[in-house]
């Protein structure tokens, strides 16, 4: 499909991305990011960029400027597409843009956070992307309406190194498919599907271990919201074991309808 993205100029471009942020989550007006917010971040160092379907705004991606000591950063706060564009090449032509934008700036690095369960995300994130989590948040936003509800919302906190070697080849099209899961396991499962249940969290020394996760936890919300949470403490609790002991997540590896994090040794 064909589609424009731009960086937001106006109070108009900045409006649209509240309208934005309901398609694509289902947020309630408590949780949408007001376009004044948009409007500061426009005029204070940060990125609003928008993709345009003709006139039609499709999709927006939002950092702030971000800063510790002599290091800046662009922080990636969000990224939202209209659900009938989603899977069409939106999502990652705005981060690519977004990786323009903040190399031109002098920002080497952009962060952002994501919900560890929703696979699509982690494959493009980490996956298509490039980009690493060695961070893990526990219910980072609190209660979430819309897309996120019903689940603590923890988060991966994902760094991209733009002039990474792995990222530059991304940047020029070379995408790997996703790789089979490399090394141990760093859990045990049963089921299948929907029901597919954590059974116990294992123990593995390899420079490389893989973690099973759901292959859609929004179906299995609805099917079993009990099961869904209980996702939700296995994979806290795996992350954050890995991530102390050296691992960092760096693809979403697959077989058939299965799915799993791969991390490695830093």
């Amino acid at each position: 499909m064909s589609f424009v993205i731009r960086e937001a100029k106006g109070l108009e471009d900045a409006l649209a991305t509240e309208e934005l942020q309901v398609a694509a989550w289902g947020f309630s007006d408590r949780e949408v990011v007001p376009h004044s917010s948009m409007v500061v971040a426009m005029h204070t160092g940060g990125l609003v960029a928008l993709a345009y379907d003709r006139d039609k705004p499709i999709g927006f991606v939002y950092g702030l400027a971000a800063c510790e000591g002599d290091r800046r950063w662009l922080h990636s706060h969000m990224l939202a597409v209209r659900p009938e564009y989603q899977g069409t090449g939106v999502a990652p032509a705005l981060k690519w843009f977004q990786r323009e934008w903040s190399l031109k700036k002098g920002f080497p690095l952009v962060t952002w956070t994501f919900d560890p369960l929703l696979t699509k995300n982690a494959r493009l994130n980490l996956g298509k992307l490039g980009a690493y989590a060695d961070t893990y948040y526990e219910d980072f936003y609190g209660v979430r309406t819309g897309l996120y509800a019903g689940l603590p919302a923890d988060r991966l906190y994902v760094k991209w190194e733009l002039e990474h070697p792995r990222v530059k080849e991304r940047a020029r099209g070379v995408v790997p498919p996703p790789p089979k899961p490399e090394g141990e396991p760093l859990n045990l499962t049963e089921g299948e599907g929907v029901n597919l249940r954590p059974r116990k969290l294992l123990v593995p020394s390899a420079p490389k271990v893989y973690l099973e996760v759901p292959f859609d936890i929004e179906a299995m919300k609805k099917h079993d919201l009990e099961l869904a949470r209980e996702w939700r403490l296995h994979t806290r609790e795996a992350f954050k074991w890995a991530f102390e002991r050296g691992y960092r997540a760096t693809d979403l590896a697959r077989e058939g309808e299965r799915v799993f994090y791969q991390l490695e040794r830093a």
